[in-house]
């Protein structure tokens, strides 16, 4: 039988760990460097998210008669406004990280 031993890399045969590779997803305020998978993923979500509501506009009223229209307001509004929030951080975040790469 081959038995395999796990042996912990010396710190020489590894290198130093590039910058880029070492800030990746940290999402630390003030690198500039990377951008947050969460931020990245809400912003994705949030363009899907205002997507399909745009795509239903057309069946608010339809959708107004059947449950009426304060509550149909009220919970698109409330998809809308969630949507534009994730949206916007998506943004936000895309233009600090390019704004810390040009400084």
């Amino acid at each position: 039988m081959i038995e395999a031993t796990m042996r912990k890399p010396d710190s020489d045969a590894v290198g130093p760990v590039p910058a880029a590779v070492e800030g990746a997803g940290s999402g630390s305020a003030g690198d500039g460097k990377s951008v947050p998978v969460v931020t990245v993923v809400l912003f994705v979500v949030g363009v899907v998210v205002m997507v399909l509501a745009a795509a239903n506009i057309t069946n608010l009223s339809e959708w107004a008669v059947r449950w009426g229209q304060i509550p149909v307001f009220l919970v698109f509004f409330l998809v809308m406004a969630i949507g534009g929030r994730w949206f916007w951080a998506g943004i936000d975040a895309a233009i600090a990280a390019v704004r810390g790469r040009e400084g």
